[in-house]
């Protein structure tokens, strides 16, 4: 398999990257001068895979993996170095995408890493909202990335559906390779 030059296994792992799990239902927490993203994810794998991506840019926490209601809750420490993006991605109580928002690969693989699921027509990126800013600034980005989606609210939903076999080969040669235990839940050509 060729990988893109611009996919996720040719880019510089950066903490602009953690705007994908933002996509996926991240929310921000301040504390003093520093900040901790957290979400929460279906399966043991996705968490295990984020909190390995946490650490690899810088910002992982000891207690990286928590157990959850509906999952596996997964979060950064709190750092100054999140402050920035905290206040990029929030505006009073209301979280939404910054006005320069540009999702990287690395942010693409994490939001599959977060939500991604293939299905019988396509593969799936879940958002938590399907009819709010942070769910059509994903439906933009995965345009931009050269994967349009079709935005489902229902079945499989919310999220975004990409389908077309000229758009799943894009969305592999961006993504990469799939994460331990997580080979179930990605992209195939």
């Amino acid at each position: 398999m060729q990988f893109s030059l611009f996919g996720a296994a040719a880019a510089t792992p950066s903490l602009a990257d953690l705007d994908g799990v933002l996509l996926a239902g991240g929310l921000w927490v301040r504390s003093g001068a520093g900040a901790r993203l957290s979400v929460v994810v279906a399966d043991r794998w996705r968490a295990d895979a984020l909190a390995a991506a946490f650490a690899e840019r810088g910002v992982g926490s000891s207690d990286a993996v928590v157990d959850a209601e509906d999952g596996f809750g997964v979060r950064t420490g709190f750092s100054p170095d999140l402050a920035a993006a905290a206040t990029r991605w929030t505006r009073g109580a209301n979280q939404n995408p910054p006005d320069d928002f540009n999702l990287s690969a690395g942010g693409l693989r994490l939001w599959a890493i977060a939500t991604g699921q293939p299905d019988e027509v396509g593969y799936l990126f879940g958002t938590a909202s399907a009819d709010d800013a942070i769910h059509l600034a994903g439906g933009a980005q995965l345009s931009r990335l050269g994967v349009a989606a079709a935005s489902i609210a229902q079945r499989g939903g919310p999220g975004w559906r990409v389908t077309s076999m000229k758009r799943i080969r894009r969305l592999v040669e961006l993504l990469g390779e799939p994460p331990l235990g997580g080979e179930g839940s990605w992209p195939r050509q």
